[in-house]
């Protein structure tokens, strides 16, 4: 069995076509699976939406984590050249790409705790039944993917990665690797967290931007491929039922 980590953070950005309560919904739907899963939740959105209701959710331990917890809060006003190709500036701000990039570090603070005792953990993003909506295929492939066990980092692709890039990858999101779910033993999961984190202060000290976190697991890829063991999905079940 393996860990499955997810987090929710609030005011991150200026989205308006899905607001909290939608996403406690989805991520209710997450939440409530029998799988031992780790959730980072702003205390507030905990007692507001979770506290009184915390027996439907027995087997999710949850962790108050705000968003200043995020290492790379502090490093915002060094964003001078942050710029990115997007038609939804309200939603890719920085706080939002701070967020994204910061699923290997919540997957790491998992490990470190560890509450379940597993050697596998996987991310599963908070509000990824927007994807399914279908309660008994993601139900039956959560149950599925949390039984697999893997040594490398376990990640699901959306375009062959023999391709060449051909967008500028500091600016324009690229879909070589689907966000939503990745996983992997501890060894491979805290190695990837450590990379990440030094990939992000590069980017930052030297161009002095943050971008999508796929873009940088591509750059990552690049350069040590042998660390992944990729699948093929896109963004619905496939992401599930592939892993």
């Amino acid at each position: 069995m393996s860990t499955l980590v997810t987090a929710f953070m609030t005011n991150v950005n200026q989205i308006d076509f899905r607001s909290h309560e939608k996403y406690i919904e989805l991520g209710k739907k997450l939440l409530s699976q029998p799988i031992p899963t780790v959730c980072f939740i702003e205390k507030m959105i905990f007692e507001t939406y979770f506290a009184s209701v915390s027996h439907l959710f027995p087997l999710t331990h949850f962790v108050f984590f705000e968003k200043e917890d995020n290492y790379l809060v502090s490093y915002e006003s060094q964003l001078t050249h942050y710029f990115v190709h997007t038609d939804n500036p309200k939603k890719d701000t920085p706080g939002y790409m701070f967020v994204q990039c910061h699923k290997t570090e919540w997957l790491k603070m998992a490990i470190q705790e560890n509450p379940f005792q597993t050697t596998n953990f996987i991310w599963v993003d908070f509000g990824i039944y927007h994807m399914i909506r279908d309660d008994m295929a993601f139900a039956l492939y959560l149950e599925k993917m949390s039984r697999k066990q893997y040594t490398e980092i376990r990640i699901a692709s959306c375009v062959d990665l023999s391709k060449p890039c051909v967008t500028d990858i500091f600016n324009t999101i690229s879909w070589y690797f689907a966000g939503s779910v990745f996983g992997g033993d501890i060894q491979s999961l805290l190695l990837f967290a450590d990379i990440m984190r030094q990939f992000c202060l590069e980017l930052i000290e030297n161009k002095k931007l943050i971008m999508w976190e796929v873009n940088i697991w591509y750059l990552i890829y690049k350069n040590m491929p042998s660390m992944f063991d990729t699948y093929k999905a896109d963004h619905n079940v496939s992401i599930l039922q592939n892993y």
